[in-house]
């Protein structure tokens, strides 16, 4: 209640100084459409934007002294930092030194993000590999258990990097560092020495009950993250941060272009990197179902609404070619009368005849479809029961492919057992022939002495004689 009392004062000062003929704000725009940036605040944070100019800085340095008789607060401006594009040097630390407070330099941190950072440098992303390699350290290797180990390197990517994996697309340089550190730590090697990876390790990310680990894949766990950004824009629309992606880079529909638009930003392009990759692509278009309410959202033409896999303009392209409302959203196509809705289809000339059969499925595809008058045009993730996505369910389609189908059951009732995670690990790898036994290191060139069973010293180590057919060894089952 009180920051949010602090808000209402500092916007009821910036609108009586806006209304004084000064300029606190900025436009986002592509040209088209405008959106007003003046004031953001988050909890007892507050950003001001406006025009550099001097009169400006002049009117924040009084507004938040008015602020501060009215509420009877201090603020701290040793704390505050100043930021400006476009002038000189000199002018920012005039202007700084006006304000009492420091110069921003860029990039930044604010809640956490780089602003101004590039996210494709490795730079940037240091510190989480700095974070990630403090907790997978080598004390603590030697210290667990090859389960522990697991346990670990579950918890430290699903926690330490899942913050910027859902702002940014992570480099291919920074997911080798991070599957180098993890394989490293499984397998109990170090930047010195490098020990087997007896398991490769696209099996160990598998889930459990297909025959892996449970370790998520780095690129897949960031592009269903990331798929939260298409989602949000699509449903939040109206909402501030939503409008100004809209109007600089065309919202939601913009993930879609494959073309570079005019002034995008590294962070956005490697958006619609993640929704242009064809594997992602084809997961998204076949996971969400359009359904259709008062036809606010969608375009009639161009979008999937029908039902299906294809638009209307990629099932009846003659008669797109001859409509006058290409490019219209389905609400543009009718209106409500009292008995409901009715289609206002124009062309740009008669049909033909032989145009006709054609027109009367297009008509069953359109009108099989109801419009809602008080229902907004909504998507539906299939793969979750109320139909919102979720990263887990997005990364679970994501990596759905990836798995054997001829599986017997036998990990998912290993996994199952109530039993130390050591020694079900333990039998996994067992099961897998992926023991450090005599046989397994002559197949990877290892020199070995003798390679018999040391026990009874007749045929060679293998898993099977080992554990079921050795003299030495069938007393202890």
């Amino acid at each position: 209640m009180h920051f949010l009392l602090i808000k209402v004062r500092f916007y009821n000062i910036k609108k009586k100084a806006n209304q004084s003929g000064l300029s606190f704000s900025l436009f986002a725009n592509n040209g088209k459409n405008m959106v007003e940036v003046s004031l953001l605040q988050y909890a007892d944070d507050t950003i001001f934007f406006g025009e550099a100019s001097m009169e400006n800085v002049r009117a924040i340095k009084a507004m938040l002294r008015t602020f501060e008789l009215m509420s009877g607060l201090k603020i701290n401006f040793a704390k505050s930092g100043f930021g400006a594009f476009g002038v000189s040097d000199s002018w920012k630390h005039e202007a700084a030194e006006y304000l009492n407070c420091s110069m921003l330099t860029f990039p930044f941190t604010y809640l956490g993000v780089p602003i101004g950072a590039n996210p494709r440098s490795y730079q940037t992303w240091v510190p989480i590999i700095s974070k990630c390699e403090r907790k997978l350290a080598k004390w603590k290797q030697r210290h667990l258990s090859f389960g522990g180990r697991v346990t670990l390197i579950k918890s430290v990517l699903t926690s330490i990097p899942i913050y910027f994996f859902s702002f940014f697309r992570v480099p291919n340089k920074v997911v080798d560092k991070l599957v180098r550190m993890q394989r490293r730590f499984l397998w109990g090697g170090d930047q010195e020495q490098h020990k087997i990876a007896w398991v490769k390790w696209e099996t160990v990310c598998l889930p459990k009950e297909h025959g892996g680990l449970g370790v998520k894949d780095i690129n897949v766990f960031n592009a269903s993250l990331l798929g939260k950004w298409k989602w949000n824009l699509f449903h939040s629309q109206g909402e501030l941060w939503t409008r100004v992606l809209e109007s600089k880079y065309g919202g939601w529909r913009g993930l879609s272009e494959i073309s570079r638009g005019k002034g995008e930003s590294v962070w956005w392009r490697d958006l619609k990197l993640v929704f242009n990759q064809s594997h992602n692509g084809e997961i998204w278009k076949n996971t969400t179902e359009w359904r259709v309410g008062c036809g606010d959202k969608f375009k009639f033409w161009e979008d999937v609404w029908t039902g299906g896999e294809e638009s209307l303009l990629e099932r009846f392209p003659r008669l797109y070619s001859i409509s006058n409302q290409q490019h219209k959203r389905i609400q543009q196509m009718g209106d409500f009368k009292e008995e409901g809705w009715e289609w206002n289809f124009r062309w740009r000339r008669p049909l033909f005849d032989s145009e006709v059969d054609l027109a009367v499925s297009f008509l069953s595809a359109v009108t099989s479809h109801p419009i809602q008058a008080h229902k907004s045009d909504q998507w539906v993730w299939k793969a979750e029961p109320d139909g919102q996505y979720t990263a887990k369910s997005a990364y679970e389609v994501c990596r759905g492919d990836s798995f054997d189908q001829q599986q017997d059951g036998v990990y998912e009732e290993l996994w199952k057992l109530k039993l130390p995670s050591k020694i079900i690990i333990f039998a996994w790898r067992l099961i897998r022939d992926r023991l450090p036994i005599r046989e397994n290191l002559r197949r990877r060139h290892i020199q070995l002495g003798d390679s018999r069973c040391p026990f009874c010293r007749i045929e060679e180590e293998s898993a099977g004689h080992l554990f079921f057919f050795c003299s030495k060894i069938l007393p202890i089952w």
